[in-house]
């Protein structure tokens, strides 16, 4: 249908101080074919009157004077204000466009041949009108823009067709009159940015199409940062988005989508620190803030939206992008190896790209880890052992910010900082903290073995990576630490390889560094405090949540520098002292208060002999269910190959890791035959460090076999790499079993349905003692003589991760094992009165990790223990589980138990605790943000150098 030519259209013009171009725009007005066109102009607060500017070419127009600059929407909606009848169509202008001379009518008659309340045109560059900037838009759901042209595409006419867009950018648009008065105008609180995308949402809702008429080209500069800071745009863009997602959906879609859109944020937050943008990161959670805190306008947008609305938003979401906007530009970019611009973050994921095999690594080892915990991921892990359940999110953030700890009977202290760290962690994953403790346990062998990847990687080949990353995979340790319930061995798994990075890193060993040989491509030179605050970052928040880390660090260290004395390498071990200590410094800096507060018992208080593993089964890493007595020598056998055929460096780095391996066996033998007069963990957590050595020695084996073997004639040297890929083979074929069952041979029951703790039991308004080898209990404990340990919990609740963390002892619990001590001494029957003295009702004493059959760590209890309680007339035996004893104490009431205790504690923390927690929120933020800051730096220089 041909549409009518007398239509009538009013064009709006925003300007403030406008250069020599807003001659030709007026010019370009002036020269329109439409002869039914009224103009004004509205001047945004400029420092001259542009009023004879105007009527040299446009004598007709009238202008209007603003005070200030309110941005174009405020400046625009002056019409609605002043003028006493409605156009048939606005058309809102910038003061940086040239019209062509049949735009105006073209933009008119498309909006009657096809109905639409919203036109825009093809908006091509100012200089070089054959390049194309934009022709309309899509938007996603979170109101994120996806171009359909690519600025600065040639112009063709390939794009030349009319359709439906979801929103046209402003310069240059039309808008039916009634339509612009219906909706309101453009949004009053909205300045410069985004108001042309909130204005088409609106129109969508009240039923108008928004088209793009490309017929009708527009010349547009595009210099809005040359009137405010690109920071300005993209903060008030980001601000202006929120306000359009928070006012213009209903309430079902506004459920389902603004959680998307703040989970989005925090990814994209997480994206922009990582990569040292932080005044983006800085934008993103501004952006909510600012609106959160005016949610009475958001209120009054939503009710005005609400009165005019026509159109439902499922309706309007079929006109949607598909998807996440922010999430398709990230996998185009990795696809084509195309950054976003000269920054950190394009050339990460430039370096993605370049590298795709790290890519398809990462995804293989997460699916093979979840294919092999796929029954632990979905029907849960028991709590036996360290592997404590969290409870809620506010059950750790009370934890955390209070004066009072649940150890024991009871005492007041600094929280660990591993609640705290927890607290966050819980937030991140919005209060799932079931799904948290899952990828806390079964996510860090993906995190170790990715680690193990990127320590592997200066030395520039896939083969050494990926035969390193596999070793690492398939060794038993971290399988039999999850079956042993030995979280903290878990824990430095995953971290150990990433931390070792760093050390290598800062003492700049080559291939690492240029001592001692040419730097590999994966490195970086980067500075001291760089070095030092990623140590000091690793070191505290794996130190945070487990004290072994000391340990596991000193092992880690000590092996290096053993293994290069023992290779002849001595070059660089000054500055990778230097670089530990000082990291170790930041780390303990990060743990306090906690850590001053119980640094005495930072290694624990457990007794010698852990279990009794001999040699050949340490060596085998065999101190679980996993391993077999022959296939487990086979890992070791193919690291042998680097010893036979190596040179120079990779001999060098061979020797290092059979330190590492040897080194840590050793000294996890010593923990087991209690030779030691400080106290070890499991010889799983030692072991760590031999895990990671271990992987890196075979992996030389590889490197050996690529270069060093030609310079050998043929002989029994040529036959060893075969017997080396058998053994390689061989040591794989335990861990493919594992990943057939779908449990790691964990454990499938734990001490949860034990009285007190059952349900049938009811509340339980008394203590527990606990008693036994740390190795089987739930919790915590103190050593109580050379194999027992005890410790005391609440028979409210099953002991959580907030009993991981012993502490001191302190007087008033040091009580409790003095009288089970002296109970076969003094030859008392009357235990349960002393007992009850401190609340405690139940006793249990634990000989088996789990339940039988389950848990096949046991424990046994020294005699004398059972025959004293047996002896006791105040101690019932109750319980038919096997695997724990429990003794029920019939010398006190209920209601006497729950006296002894008292009342509980405020869980509130002193003005004191306040203060330095608050200290240590602030010291994290800062170690955080320097080491952004720092990488950046480091990065610059770099660009710089490459320039």
């Amino acid at each position: 249908m041909e549409a009518k030519a007398d239509f009538g259209i009013h064009v709006v013009i925003v300007s403030h101080d406008p250069g020599l171009w807003f001659d030709e725009m007026l010019e370009s007005i002036a020269a329109q074919d439409h002869p039914f066109v009224d103009v004004t102009v509205v001047d945004a607060g400029s420092e001259s009157d542009p009023t004879a500017r105007v009527q040299r070419f446009l004598p007709e127009a009238s202008v209007h004077r603003m005070d200030s600059n309110l941005g174009f929407g405020p400046a625009a909606n002056q019409v609605l204000l002043d003028a006493d009848s409605v156009p048939d169509f606005f058309v809102f202008c910038h003061d940086d466009v040239a019209l062509a001379p049949d735009a105006l009518r073209v933009l008119a008659q498309e909006a009657v041949r096809s109905n639409a309340g919203i036109v825009g045109p093809k908006y091509v560059d100012w200089d070089d009108p054959d390049r194309i900037l934009q022709v309309g838009f899509m938007v996603d759901k979170t109101g994120v823009a996806v171009p359909t042209v690519e600025s600065g595409e040639l112009d063709q006419e390939q794009h030349d067709v009319v359709q439906d867009m979801f929103a046209v950018p402003g310069g240059c648009v039309l808008v039916r009159g009634d339509l612009f008065r219906a909706v309101g105008g453009f949004d009053p609180d909205m300045s410069f940015c985004f108001e042309h995308v909130d204005l088409c949402w609106r129109a969508r809702t009240v039923g108008a199409r928004v088209m793009v008429a490309p017929a009708a080209a527009v010349r547009h500069r595009q210099r809005l940062t040359e009137r405010i800071s690109g920071a300005q745009v993209e903060r008030l863009s980001r601000r202006h988005r929120i306000r359009t997602l928070l006012s213009v959906y209903g309430v079902w879609h506004s459920v389902r989508v603004i959680p998307q859109a703040m989970l989005l944020s925090a990814i994209e937050v997480l994206a922009a620190l990582a990569t040292g943008h932080l005044t983006r990161a800085r934008h993103i959670g501004a952006a909510w803030g600012h609106n959160l805190v005016r949610l009475g306008s958001i209120r009054r947008r939503r009710h005005a939206v609400g009165q005019s609305r026509h159109v439902g938003d499922t309706h309007i979401r079929l006109s949607q992008a598909r998807g996440f906007a922010p999430m398709a530009k990230l996998l185009a970019n990795l696809r084509s190896g195309v950054g976003d611009g000269d920054s950190p973050g394009s050339a990460l994921l430039a370096r993605l790209s370049r590298s795709r095999a790290s890519v398809m690594v990462g995804l293989a080892t997460v699916l093979l880890v979840l294919l092999g915990a796929r029954e632990l991921v979905a029907g849960g892990i028991p709590a036996v052992g360290d592997l404590a359940r969290l409870g809620s999110s506010s059950d750790l953030l009370s934890g955390w910010w209070s004066d009072f700890r649940p150890v024991g009977l009871g005492q007041e202290g600094f929280a660990p900082t591993g609640l705290g760290v927890l607290t966050l962690l819980s937030w991140l994953f919005l209060g799932e903290t079931d799904l948290l403790r899952t990828v806390l346990i079964v996510g860090m062998v993906p995190l170790g073995a990715l680690g193990v990847w990127r320590l592997m990687r200066p030395f520039d080949s896939l083969w050494i990576q990926g035969v390193a990353l596999a070793v690492y995979l398939a060794n038993p340790l971290p399988y039999n630490a999850l079956a042993n319930g030995v979280w903290s061995a878990l824990l430095m798994y995953g971290a150990v390889p990433w931390l070792m990075r760093a050390v290598l890193a800062g003492a700049r060993l080559a291939p690492y560094g240029s001592v001692g040989g040419s730097r590999g491509s994966g490195s970086h030179r980067l500075s001291f405090l760089r070095e030092a605050l990623a140590v000091g970052l690793l070191f505290g928040l794996a130190g945070a949540l487990a004290s072994d880390a000391l340990i596991v660090m000193g092992l880690l260290l000590g092996g290096l520098i053993l293994g290069s004395f023992i290779a002849g390498t001595a070059e660089g071990m000054a500055r990778m002292v230097a670089v530990a200590v000082a990291g170790a410094a930041v780390a303990a800096v990060l743990n306090l208060p906690w850590l001053a507060d119980s640094l005495p018992s930072l290694l624990g208080d457990r007794p010698g002999g852990n279990g009794g593993n001999s040699w050949a089964e340490i060596l085998r890493f065999d101190t679980g269910p996993f391993g077999d007595n022959r296939l487990g020598w086979a890992l070791p056998a193919a690291a042998v190959l680097p010893l036979a055929l190596a040179h120079d460096s990779r001999l060098a780095w061979a020797v290092r890791g059979w330190t590492l391996y040897l080194g840590t066996a050793a000294v996890a033998l010593v923990a087991e035959q209690d030779w030691s007069t400080v106290p070890l963990p499991r010889p799983e957590v030692i072991q760590i460090p031999g895990a990671v050595g271990l992987a890196m020695a075979v992996s030389m084996g590889v490197a050996a076999f690529l270069v060093d073997i030609r310079r050998h004639r043929f002989g029994w040297r040529q036959l060893v790499p075969f017997t080396a890929v058998a053994a390689l083979v061989a040591g794989m074929l335990p861990a493919l079993a594992v990943v057939s069952e779908g449990d790691w041979n964990a454990t499938r029951d734990d001490y949860t349905d034990v009285a007190p703790f059952s349900e049938d039991g009811g509340e339980a308004d008394h203590l527990v003692l606990w008693l036994g080898h740390p190795d089987v209990l739930p919790l915590a404990s103190w050593k109580l003589d050379g194999h027992l340990s005890f410790s005391v919990s609440s028979g409210r609740d099953y002991p959580s991760v907030a009993q991981r963390w012993a502490g001191r002892l302190d007087d008033r619990t040091g009580q409790v094992p003095d009288a089970v001590l002296k109970a076969p001494e003094s030859g008392t029957n009357r235990l349960g009165a002393e007992l009850s003295q401190w609340g405690i009702g139940t006793i249990l004493v634990a000989e088996r990790l789990a339940p039988a059959p389950y848990g096949e760590l046991t424990q046994p209890a020294p005699e004398w223990l059972f025959d004293t309680l047996d002896s006791q007339l105040d101690l019932a035996p109750g319980g038919l589980t096997a695997g724990i004893a429990t003794y029920h104490n019939t010398a006190a009431s209920p209601e006497a138990l729950r006296t002894a205790i008292g009342s509980s504690p405020d869980d509130g923390a002193s003005a004191l605790t306040r203060l330095l927690l608050a200290v240590q929120i602030v010291l994290w933020v800062v170690g955080l943000v320097g080491m952004a800051r720092l990488s950046t730096g480091d990065w610059r220089r770099r660009q710089g150098a490459i320039r």
